[in-house]
């Protein structure tokens, strides 16, 4: 898998994907479209680092216009974390770069090869929904 991936983080450099996003801000905005909004002390928690360092990170993501600060009515002092349409652009951009990549070397099997790579993926999808499931 190793040489896909990083043919996959080729094709984002050259695409200009991760032009003006850190690691970082990418690793928060995948939290975030994938577990949607969070608040600050969740994400201080996944990045293993201080409510002062997150929002330090989460002031440059909102300057960046890829996040945006909630405040819940009832409690004031709650401030939950949304990606914005733009941050979830960022990645679907991104997955949209690694899923071109795949789909030319999918192209480049013939059709036997295909065949048998679909059905690895399609193995390698219910395994991964079977562990999801299981954790």
């Amino acid at each position: 898998m190793q040489p896909l991936i990083a043919r996959q983080r080729k094709a984002l450099v050259a695409e200009g994907c991760l032009r003006a996003i850190s690691n970082t801000h990418l690793h928060m905005l995948f939290l975030l479209t994938s577990a949607g909004p969070l608040p600050m002390g969740r994400l201080a928690e996944q990045l293993d680092v201080s409510m002062p360092n997150v929002t330090g990170i989460i002031d440059r993501m909102v300057a960046h216009g890829l996040v945006e600060r909630l405040r819940d009515d009832d409690d004031r002092r709650l401030v939950v974390i949304r990606a914005t349409d733009s941050g979830r652009q960022t990645v679907e951009e991104i997955d949209l770069v690694r899923r071109r990549q795949l789909g030319r070397i999918l192209e480049a099997l013939d059709p036997d090869q295909q065949q048998l790579a679909f059905q690895v993926f399609r193995t390698l999808r219910e395994t991964a929904d079977r562990l999801d499931k299981s954790s």
